[in-house]
């Protein structure tokens, strides 16, 4: 029955039972306060940066449409690059694939001619028959 008193009084700022002192709470404080600065430092640096870094693109503009260029220069090379690869490789599988099945091979390249031919028939037959007579 002793033991709740003391439980109480620490809880009430005491030195006794364990609770928190002033000191400590000044230090908790004073980290936290240490902290935040630190944090606001930080940020104001980073915008400074940002700050710099925006004034530096609009005093040269034309420093900054050369790089955007240069840049979609290299990209366009290594998407023509990579284009380049992927055709080579559906030419060899084609090739690979009439090598080994000349008959079937035939038949399809047959009926692509005969619906391209049918296509461009009905459209010219479309085109004739729209004329005005005169």
């Amino acid at each position: 029955m002793d033991e709740q008193p003391m439980r109480q009084q620490g809880h009430m700022g005491s030195n006794t039972g364990g609770g928190t002192t002033t000191s400590d709470q000044n230090r908790t404080h004073s980290t936290a306060a240490n902290t935040a600065n630190q944090a606001m430092e930080q940020a104001r640096t980073m915008a400074r940066n940002i700050g710099d870094q925006a004034a530096a693109a609009a005093a040269d503009p034309g420093a900054t449409a050369q790089e955007l260029a240069r840049r979609a220069r290299e990209q366009a090379g290594a998407a023509g690059d990579v284009l380049y690869r992927q055709g080579q490789r559906a030419g060899e599988y084609l090739t690979q694939n009439v090598n080994e099945y000349p008959l079937t091979a035939l038949l399809i390249a047959g009926m692509v001619g005969y619906g391209l031919a049918y296509l461009i028939h009905t459209q010219w037959q479309s085109q004739v028959s729209w004329r005005p007579q005169g």
